[in-house]
């Protein structure tokens, strides 16, 4: 990132890393790995791009869990490479981990929560299961976030709840408006 970008990203990595460690450390996480793991992931999905930047074989953007995994069972099945597989699995994780921890009243209100929970550490555990079969070292760490994948996303809605105010009919919205605010 150059010139304006980068500035108020950089801004915006440093308050997501603050927050990130002073909640989670009020929460008994005390692993640097985990904290800076979910301060990007905050900070990447401060751009709403990137919540959807997975597409299927043909270019198309997909919007839902449903349509991600879809697209990770085709990939799988066809055997088209473990490495898009897993980053398909990896964003499934990150996009139920987002959504879980910080729009908790959302997925509530639309009764998936607990399949995204379910769906997040299970799309998680695959990547550690990739992983392993290609000897990355970060095995250990999606094994981690899977098993405490429902503990992180509330960590997650612990810091929502410390860092932003509650933003009515849209949370989206609310949201946005509050991360403009801080860059």
């Amino acid at each position: 990132m150059r010139g304006k970008t980068a500035e108020p990203y950089q801004r915006l990595r440093e308050f997501f890393d603050w927050a990130t460690r002073r909640s989670f450390w009020d929460l008994n996480i005390k692993s640097t790995k985990v904290t800076d793991y979910i301060s990007f992931l905050l900070t990447n999905f401060a751009r709403t791009e990137n919540l959807y930047r997975i597409r299927d074989q043909r270019g198309k953007r997909l919007e839902t869990v449903v349509e991600m995994l879809l697209e990770a069972y085709e990939v799988a099945r066809a055997d088209s490479g473990l490495m898009r597989e897993r980053e398909i699995r990896r964003h499934v994780g990150d996009y139920i981990l987002f959504m879980t921890g910080m729009f908790r009243e959302y997925t509530n209100r639309l009764s998936i929560t607990s399949y995204y929970l379910q769906e997040g550490a299970r799309a998680y555990w695959s990547v550690s299961e990739i992983d392993q079969v290609l000897y990355h070292p970060e095995a250990d760490f999606f094994s981690e976030l899977s098993t405490r994948f429902e503990f992180y996303a509330g960590g997650l809605n612990y810091l929502r709840s410390l860092f932003f105010k509650d933003s009515g009919n849209d949370p989206f919205e609310g949201f946005s408006n509050q991360l403009r605010e801080l860059v």
